[in-house]
């Protein structure tokens, strides 16, 4: 969850410039997360998204905890407190609540179906499109059996990387696309040599499952950036603030999105640049 000292900038003067909406009752939260840039820039960000956040120095002390990835989900979902996870993995999430916490969670990743849209913006013509999950991936299988669009889907369930190398050899040539969820477990770095170089070899494209893929050469990816956890956690909080219960869980509702574009040159597609393709993203029905 890096994200550059730019964004956060910008982040907070977007934020600062909308605090005339936000006339509501303070709030004290507790921000659970290892020290660093990213929870400082996370905190701030909220703070000047919402004035009336006041931060706790611990969950004991807080009305509610914010809790930034699945580590401190966990441990703050051990106190008899309210939690927001941010950025946690869907599997966790759901895990957790069925055991009673009084939790919801913005989960890592985008939704299948907005990564799908974008991947028929970018080729147009596509028909046959490979899904890949693991057992910790973002999509369930169900998402993916509950797609309801023109593209024709292929489900692969992999149990782990050697499963990966399988499958990618022996069906990517058969799709005309792969596209990925987040899931570190299966598609963390050193998986990643893996598919690309398989994706390059085949000239198969890859979309998803996030930025660090797009850079070492997946074709273009939805993203939820710092900013758009900001976003989300601040409709979450100004919820709970009202009803005293949270929204349901979810992925972000207006991702992020960038474009490699030597790769989406190679493949001749409609977009090149992430600029032209966010625009376009933003017209969609």
């Amino acid at each position: 969850m890096k994200v550059q000292q730019g964004c956060w900038l910008l982040l907070l003067w977007l934020l600062s410039s909308a605090q005339p909406l936000f006339a509501r009752e303070p709030l004290t939260i507790h921000v659970q997360a290892a020290e660093g840039p990213f929870k400082s820039g996370f905190v701030n960000a909220l703070q000047a998204g919402d004035p009336n956040i006041r931060i706790a120095p611990s969950g004991e002390h807080a009305e509610l905890i914010v809790a930034l990835g699945d580590d401190a989900f966990s441990r703050a979902t051990r106190h008899d407190k309210p939690v927001l996870g941010v950025f946690v993995s869907r599997r966790l999430e759901e895990k957790l609540r069925r055991k009673g916490c009084h939790c919801a969670a913005v989960w890592a990743g985008v939704a299948l179906n907005d990564q799908l849209a974008m991947l028929q913006l970018m080729m147009p013509v596509a028909a046959k499109v490979g899904v890949i999950i693991g057992k910790n991936s973002a999509w369930s299988e169900g998402s993916v059996k509950d797609y309801g669009g023109r593209l024709g889907l292929t489900l692969f369930q992999i149990g782990d990387q050697a499963e990966l190398g399988r499958v990618l050899r022996e069906e990517l040539e058969t799709l005309d696309a792969l596209v990925l969820p987040v899931d570190e477990s299966l598609f963390g770095p050193d998986s990643a040599k893996l598919v690309l170089l398989t994706s390059y070899r085949q000239r198969r494209p890859v979309f998803g499952p996030e930025q660090s893929y797009v850079h070492a050469g997946s074709a273009a990816s939805l993203f939820a950036s710092g900013g758009d956890l900001v976003s989300e956690t601040l409709i979450q909080l100004d919820s709970f603030r009202a009803r005293h219960r949270f929204r349901r869980s979810g992925f972000v509702h207006t991702p992020s999105v960038i474009v490699n574009e030597h790769v989406a040159n190679s493949f001749d597609m409609r977009f090149h640049d992430s600029e032209a393709l966010r625009e376009a993203l933003e017209v969609m029905p």
